[in-house]
């Protein structure tokens, strides 16, 4: 007997997620690879530690709270993965298990790439038939600053 899930909170988190991504800029190294940002008071502090972060203190209360939430989504997808859910895609929008980029949005493409997150995205992805992959790359197309880390399969 096959198990469906469905995950709480998917439109919060899409939301959030592209909120906080539209939020960081993109800054080159010498080598032309993306460093991906929050508006940093240290460029050369954490990356990912908010009394780093450039923003006055609502804006840094209003982030950990976000943070939060995508932290919920990322341990369902998580703990489905592990107990092996078959998801079935009449019952659950593909579009359920967003990418990295979106779950992590000011997380440079290096910090992404190291997730059990990004490993259950690549899995899902190459599961992916060619049609539903090419309605998920046109949902979700993969931002410069993670390209140096994941291209969608080629499609055509």
């Amino acid at each position: 007997m096959k198990r469906y899930i469905v995950f709480k909170d998917y439109e919060e988190v899409l939301r959030i997620g592209k909120f906080w991504l539209e939020k960081c800029s993109d800054d080159f190294y010498d080598d032309g690879s993306i460093f991906h940002h929050l508006p940093l008071k240290d460029i050369f502090g954490d990356p990912l530690d908010p009394k780093n972060f450039y923003m006055d203190d609502k804006y840094i209360k209003e982030f950990r709270k976000s943070m939060k939430t995508l932290e919920k989504y990322i341990k369902q997808v998580e703990a489905a993965d592990k107990k092996a859910i078959v998801i079935n895609y009449e019952i659950m929008d593909i579009r359920q298990i967003l990418p990295p980029w979106i779950v992590y949005p000011h997380y440079p493409a290096q910090n992404v790439y190291l997730t059990q997150y990004y490993s259950i995205f690549d899995d899902f992805v190459s599961r992916m038939t060619k049609m539903e992959l090419s309605v998920y790359r046109n949902l979700y197309p993969t931002p410069k600053y993670i390209e140096q880390i994941f291209q969608y399969k080629d499609i055509q």
